[in-house]
């Protein structure tokens, strides 16, 4: 609790200083030109309000709205008061205030859902590891891979390693399990969606390794292939002359037919 409490404090500071430096940019930039210093100094407060917002969240970005609306209305005519004589002046410092909260709204909406991105992230990552599963998917139509953090060392390689296309997933297959493995998911696609197929995969040592793999199809409107996802598990390791197996293939012929 202290440390986010410092935390927050120190954003504020900052959102200050941000403010403040703001400020005497405006000074600097109009110090010869005082109606441009006075109707041009918004821009440079917006500035540090997003900085603040940004950096530090919801907390900071209100500091800095308040101390630029303050200064603002000091620099505002007549100079070196808080009055505001101009009613022109006055709709602009509330519109400043408007723009400045909308702007620490979106940051903080922004904020939130990365750390809930990350939550999830986090959750799934630990499901996966402690179920031992990875997970792919294939669009097939836009030639994009995607793959889970564990995927790449269910099949023995690192992450830079892997394949990023589905072309160079499926060449990790067994030569012999390549055709069966074709027919049990694109073949199947014909009949249902679901599939599910235990397989062989061969490690980068030359050594086999068995696992099984469960996904689902999606078809497009010629009845094509688009996009295969699915969800891969170690079974053993097995030797050369052990045979894959499938639990929803029932009529092979006729998808080799088709």
């Amino acid at each position: 609790m202290r440390r986010e409490f410092r935390q927050t404090l120190v954003q504020m500071i900052l959102a200050a200083l941000a403010v403040g430096a703001a400020w005497g940019v405006t000074e600097i930039l109009y110090r010869i030109d005082e109606p441009l210093r006075q109707r041009g100094a918004f821009a440079f407060f917006l500035a540090a309000v997003a900085i603040a917002a940004w950096r530090g969240g919801i907390v900071p970005a209100i500091t800095a709205i308040i101390c630029s609306t303050l200064i603002i209305a000091w620099i505002l005519p007549p100079s070196d008061s808080f009055r505001i004589d101009n009613q022109e002046d006055m709709v602009r410092l509330l519109l400043f205030v408007g723009i400045g909260l909308l702007i620490s709204y979106l940051h903080y909406t922004r904020n939130r859902a990365e750390r809930s991105l990350e939550q999830s992230e986090g959750r799934l990552h630990f499901s996966l590891d402690s179920a031992g599963v990875g997970c792919w998917d294939a669009n097939i139509k836009k030639g994009t891979f995607w793959k889970s953090h564990n995927l790449a060392g269910i099949f023995g390689r690192s992450e830079s390693e892997f394949a990023t296309t589905y072309e160079g997933f499926f060449a990790y297959i067994h030569p012999k399990d390549r055709e069966f493995f074709q027919l049990a998911t694109v073949g199947s696609g014909t009949n249902h969606r679901d599939y599910e197929i235990s397989h062989r995969i061969v490690l980068p040592d030359g050594t086999n390794r068995k696992v099984n793999t469960r996904g689902r199809m999606y078809l497009g409107e010629e009845g094509r292939v688009e996009r295969m996802v699915g969800a891969v598990f170690v079974v053993e390791p097995i030797g050369e002359g052990a045979s894959p197996t499938t639990n929803h293939i029932p009529h092979i012929a006729d998808s080799l037919a088709v």
